[in-house]
C-alpha cells in the first residue's frame, strides 16, 4: 500500500513510519523545509519519499497526498503552543488533510488524535470513547484538536473511512519529547508532584500506539470509529515518572509536592510568564488528575492489545539510554539519525 504520513519527524510519525517500511509499504512524508534535520535523514535512510510541505498549506498537502491509498494524520501541536500555531495545525491542518483525502480519493484516514480531547479540568476514571468533551477547555490546543475530531468523526463514509485514535502519554525508546522534558525540570530543580503524585497517568507506549494505528488502516470495523489506546496499567505519576527518570539514567527525583490547587494557579503564571521549567494548566491536570481510559473497544474490533507492557518497556527505555549516551544526551531531546527502527 501507499501511504503519507504527516508530523512524520515527530516522535510517533517516526515510529509508525519505520513500521510501515518495515512491511513493505510505499511510504511518503510530508515534511516541513524547516524540520529537524536528524529526523529528516532518519526518514531517508528507511526509504521513505520526503514531500516538502506543511498541513497549514492545502496546496502542498494535495500535491503530497496525490495517488496515495491512506493518509496517517499525526501533525499536531501541543499545549504549550499560541492558540493562533494551535487552530493553525490542529484545526486547519486537519481540515486540510481532510479536503484533499476527499478530492483525491483516499480511501482511508487515520487520524491521531488524544486523551486531551475528552479533559477540560476535570477527573477522568475509566471512561471509555462516548464520553462527552468537557464543556470548558483550559488546552486550546486539546480544544482545536478536539473540533478537528469532531470534523474527521463525522466526515467517514462509503467512499473515505476514517479512524481516530486517542493515546495518552507517549512514552518510549527514541523518546526526543515527554522524557527529555521531564528530565530538564528535574535535574534543574524545578520538579513538584502534583497531590503527591497519587493520581493514575495515562501512559500510550509509543509500539503500542503504532499497533493500533496499523490495525486501523485495514479493520473494516474501525471505519468510523473512534478508540481509545493506553497501556491499560493502573500506574501513578510519582511511580510512572519516577521510573522513567531512573531508566534514562537521572537517578532519584528529589521533589517536594504541592496540593493541586497550587500547582494549577502555578501553572496558569508559567503560562502568562513563558517559565520553560513551569508545569502549564494543562499539563497539570494530567499529572494531577486521575486519567484512566477504557480501552475494550480497541481490543474488540482491532484485536489490539497492548505491545509492550510498563516494565518490558522500561527496560527498554533504559538499554536506549544508556546506547544513547545517558541522561545529558537524553535531556537535549536530539533525534539520533543513525537510529531506523
Amino acid at each position: 500500500m501507499e501511504l503519507l504520513i504527516t508530523g512524520a519527524t515527530g516522535f510517533l510519525g517516526r515510529t509508525i513510519a519505520a513500521r510501515l517500511v518495515r512491511e513493505g509499504h510505499q511510504v511518503r512524508a510530508l515534511v516541513r523545509a524547516g524540520a529537524d534535520a536528524a529526523a529528516r535523514s532518519r526518514l531517508k535512510a528507511l526509504g521513505v519519499d520526503e514531500r516538502i510541505g506543511a498541513v497549514t498549506d492545502e496546496p502542498s498537502v494535495r500535491a503530497a497526498m496525490a495517488g496515495v491509498a491512506a493518509v496517517v494524520h499525526c501533525a499536531q501541536v501541543g499545549s504549550r503552543s499560541p492558540r493562533p500555531l494551535a487552530e493553525a495545525v490542529n484545526l486547519v491542518g486537519a481540515e486540510n488533510v481532510l479536503a484533499s483525502a476527499r478530492a483525491l480519493g483516499v480511501r482511508r484516514l487515520v487520524f491521531r488524535s488524544s486523551e486531551t480531547v475528552t479533559r477540560g479540568s476535570i477527573e477522568r476514571s475509566y471512561v471509555d470513547e462516548d464520553h462527552p468533551a468537557p464543556p470548558r477547555f483550559i488546552d486550546r490546543s486539546a480544544e482545536a484538536l478536539s473540533l478537528a475530531e469532531d470534523l474527521v468523526a463525522a466526515a467517514s463514509d462509503d467512499a473515505l473511512a476514517t479512524v481516530v485514535i486517542r493515546p495518552g502519554i507517549l512514552w518510549g525508546a527514541d523518546d526526543t519529547r515527554w522524557l527529555p522534558d521531564v528530565l530538564r525540570r528535574v535535574r534543574a530543580g524545578r520538579w513538584r508532584w502534583v497531590d503527591g503524585g497519587r493520581p493514575m497517568l495515562p501512559t500510550s507506549h509509543v509500539d503500542s500506539v503504532v499497533d493500533a494505528m496499523v490495525r486501523a488502516l485495514t479493520m473494516p470495523t474501525a471505519a468510523g470509529r473512534t478508540y481509545y489506546v493506553t497501556d491499560d496499567e493502573r500506574v501513578t505519576a510519582r511511580e510512572f515518572v519516577t521510573r522513567a527518570v531512573a531508566a534514562a539514567g537521572g537517578g532519584k527525583v528529589a521533589a517536594g509536592s504541592l496540593p493541586y490547587w497550587a500547582m494549577y494557579s502555578l501553572g496558569w503564571w508559567a503560562e502568562r510568564i513563558g517559565d520553560p521549567f513551569g508545569c502549564n494548566r494543562s499539563e497539570v491536570s494530567r499529572l494531577g488528575q486521575v486519567g484512566y481510559f477504557n480501552v475494550q473497544r480497541a481490543r474488540k474490533e482491532l484485536g489490539w492489545v497492548p505491545l509492550v507492557s510498563v516494565d518490558e518497556g522500561m527496560k527498554s527505555l533504559a538499554s536506549w539510554a544508556s546506547a544513547r549516551g545517558g541522561v545529558e544526551v537524553v535531556a537535549r531531546g536530539e533525534v539520533d539519525p543513525t537510529v531506523c527502527g
